[in-house]
Parts: structure tokens; C-alpha cells; sequence
């Protein structure tokens, strides 16, 4: 495979890949939040442990996806 077939299809699953990480980012950011605001889905009762641990990891989980695709549109807009 030559260096200019890899370049493109670089370039197309990054084009793929940016808005996916900015959904799922925001995505989890949203759950994990509802974790730890309302620690019940219905019957479900998770522990305030539990509920704090799982929330944080998804926020945390979450602000990281969304800042790799800005990440990836600012360096796609210095080019």
C-alpha cells in the first residue's frame, strides 16, 4: 500500500471519527452527570460509592472524547 493510500484513508476515518468523538462526548458527559445527580433508574438503586465512581469515570471519560475531536478540527483548520 502506498504512503498516498494511507494518507486518504486516514483522512476519511478521521473524518468519521471527529464528530463521533464530539457525540459520544457530550453523550457520556450527560449520563455520567445523571449518575451522580439521581443515583435510581427506576427500580435500580446503585450505592452513592458506586454511583459517584461510574459518574466521575464518565465525565471524566466523556470531556476527554470531546477534547480529541476539537482537538482534531483546530488541527484540521491550521492545515
Amino acid at each position: 500500500m502506498s504512503y498516498e493510500e494511507q494518507s486518504e484513508r486516514q483522512k476519511s476515518r478521521r473524518g468519521f471519527r471527529t464528530p463521533l468523538d464530539l457525540g459520544m462526548g457530550v453523550f457520556y458527559v450527560v449520563i455520567g452527570t445523571l449518575v451522580l445527580l439521581f443515583k435510581s433508574f427506576g427500580d435500580i438503586k446503585i450505592p452513592s460509592v458506586i454511583a459517584y465512581i461510574l459518574g466521575g469515570m464518565m465525565v471524566i471519560g466523556g470531556c476527554f472524547r470531546f477534547y480529541n475531536g476539537l482537538k482534531d478540527i483546530l488541527q484540521n483548520k491550521k492545515r
